[in-house]
């Protein structure tokens, strides 16, 4: 397979940054990983600290957990499409996602 198409799909789809690492650009393949990693993590602990909110109505509310009432008092609460924190970092993270597949076809197109 040509170096310029292994890395792009190292970092489409394994983790950006993959690629990057595979052409020997380590502080640009770390840095990517790095910067992806974070936008995760961000994303994930929004995500869970919504569920904890929902657990918490319930309990306040003394609603027993079943996946109706979950899905019910889910839907009342959040609104995850308006969550513009949420979308923000989902959006930035495509975008970094697909600069890495990018970036990783084209330096190493360049050895």
């Amino acid at each position: 397979m040509q170096q310029p198409i292994k890395s792009a799909l190292l970092s489409a789809l394994i983790f950006p940054g993959l690629g990057q690492l595979s052409a020997g650009y380590k502080k640009r393949g770390w840095l990517i990983i790095l910067i992806n990693c974070v936008l995760l993590y961000l994303m994930i602990s929004e995500i869970v600290q919504q569920a904890h909110n929902v657990i918490n109505t319930m309990q306040k509310r003394g609603i027993a957990l079943d996946v109706e009432k979950v899905s019910n008092i889910t839907s009342s609460l959040i609104d995850f499409s308006s969550n513009s924190y949420l979308n923000s970092l989902l959006i930035i993270l495509i975008i970094s996602w697909g600069y890495a597949i990018f970036d990783g076809y084209l330096i190493s197109g360049k050895k």
